[in-house]
């Protein structure tokens, strides 16, 4: 190809390539300081609309273990108050006992009773109890139905229904007047102990489940986590060796392009 002053072919490539060069460093500076591979949907169109949904779907199960936890701390709080409830019934039991001794007095029964009608008064207390506006213990069997729901589509879900709290003689044991052999008998204790701990342990069978849910949540959530990190985290070490090369590219494209601006000067020789 002859010497030619107008167009210099050589600077024209050389600049072509030290553009192509300084672009793609960009591009690895904002991958290395951003830490994503994908910084702009040309990056990885495809890659880029499977990341959103996975991230959709971590932060829709991040809620669901929110919720599951609210409703295991709901089921704790009722198995406090159960507790609680037995032990009164025990001592109950154990007022009712000391009472029935053929060598207390009538003063010293008065006493007994006088204690009886506080831990009736507390029966009837924790039975009313709440946990943030919703009610622990129903008095009737018409309870309302809370759902919790264990994934992210709403598709698997527990019901849960306030315990009825005076069932199977607990109401023999939270009222009537004094130790009147016919309104609180061992029997009625010794039952009521019983609507208790099967109450306990159908809130324990309860949270054992949620756990176990709670548990499968939170493994989904750290497998999406990291599959999505597949997707869009940057391989640091890659990127630091393309992001070397791409530097070294450029320096060699630009001093080039230096080059071939001035190799256009042996025309003005010629004319010389």
């Amino acid at each position: 190809m002859g010497i030619s002053i107008n167009t210099n072919v050589a600077a024209t490539r050389a600049g072509m390539y030290l553009s192509s060069n300084h672009a793609n460093l960009q591009k690895s500076l904002d991958r290395l300081s951003s830490g994503r591979r994908i910084t702009e949907p040309a990056d990885d169109a495809g890659g880029l609309a499977v990341s959103m949904k996975l991230e959709h779907v971590g932060k829709v199960l991040r809620g669901t273990s929110h919720n599951i936890a609210n409703a295991i701390s709901l089921l704790q709080v009722q198995d406090g108050v159960l507790k609680s409830a037995g032990d009164i019934v025990s001592r109950i039991g154990e007022l009712k006992s000391m009472h029935d001794d053929v060598t207390k007095n009538t003063a010293d029964k008065e006493t007994y009773e006088a204690e009886l009608t506080d831990l009736q008064g507390q029966i009837t207390d924790l039975i009313a109890t709440e946990f943030n506006g919703i009610a622990l213990f129903s008095q009737s069997h018409a309870a309302s139905v809370t759902t919790i729901y264990l994934d992210e589509t709403g598709t698997r879900t527990m019901s849960w229904t306030p315990s009825n709290f005076t069932a199977s003689n607990i109401t023999d044991v939270s009222g009537g007047a004094g130790f009147d052999t016919s309104e609180i008998t061992q029997a009625n204790i010794t039952t009521a102990l019983e609507a208790i701990a099967t109450m306990r342990a159908d809130n324990g069978g309860e949270v054992r489940r949620l756990q176990y849910a709670m548990a499968n949540v939170e493994t989904q959530i750290n497998n999406i986590s990291a599959a999505n990190g597949r997707i869009m985290d940057v391989d640091v070490a890659l990127e630091s060796s393309n992001l070397a090369r791409q530097q070294v590219l450029v320096q060699a494209s630009a001093a080039m392009t230096a080059q071939a601006n001035v190799a256009n000067d042996v025309a003005l020789m010629l004319l010389q």
